[in-house]
């Protein structure tokens, strides 16, 4: 497996993928909702599939003495790998953007919006709609990969993008989730803890997904 997600890594990393990834970095970005960093690198994900199409990537790869769950598994833990990479270049922009720009003022609930600082709440929502996400993405996808080409990328970035929206006005409208007092903290630890869980099992119920499918068609 290591030499499938290695492979992966290497021929299917293409130049969207690092750059839209690299966008994370938005979050340093004063006024902006801090859920930016996490929307605009789900674009890169979206040439993930139609270039291994046009590269003839499940061609290549079904040719390999493996079974064709492990196919589905190397994609699987690679658009993992990806999400995870974007959680942590949004963790390590966000501490800056925590610890060196000013506090903001919350006046109402629209300072929230536009001037906050990243919560601990807003990485455990993150990681559960990359986790549904993933659900969408690879169960729609492996079901006949030559004909659902654009369709499971589109409507799975649709729906963490309304997850993500959803995550947002949870946290504007439950201080808790966003404060750092004693129960405020314990708040967004058990988000975040919570998010990691969901994200684990939802990649894993995606992954089986994806896989039931791939079996049933014939390469």
């Amino acid at each position: 497996m290591k030499k499938l997600l290695y492979k992966e890594i290497v021929l299917c990393t293409n130049v969207q993928i690092i750059l839209f990834t690299a966008f994370a970095t938005f979050i340093l970005i004063p006024s902006w909702p801090p859920a930016i960093a996490f929307i605009y690198p789900l674009s890169g994900l979206m040439t993930l599939f139609p270039t291994g199409l046009a590269n003839k990537d499940i061609e290549y790869t079904s040719l390999l003495p493996i079974k064709k769950t492990d196919i589905v598994k190397a994609k699987a833990l690679y658009l993992g790998l990806i999400e995870i990479t974007v959680l942590l270049l949004a963790g390590i922009a966000g501490l800056v953007r925590f610890f060196f720009y000013p506090a903001p003022v919350e006046a109402d609930q629209l300072a929230y919006f536009m001037a906050t600082r990243p919560s601990f709440s807003l990485y455990g929502f993150a990681l559960a709609s990359f986790g549904v996400m993933n659900i969408v993405l690879l169960g729609m996808y492996y079901r006949d990969p030559y004909k659902r080409l654009t369709g499971p990328s589109i409507v799975s970035l649709i729906v963490c993008m309304l997850l993500l929206t959803a995550g947002t006005l949870v946290i504007a409208f439950v201080p808790a989730l966003r404060e750092y007092d004693a129960i405020g903290l314990a708040a967004q630890l058990g988000t975040l803890g919570a998010g990691i869980l969901l994200f684990a099992l939802f990649t894993f119920l995606g992954y089986r997904s994806g896989a039931k499918g791939f079996t049933n068609i014939d390469l």
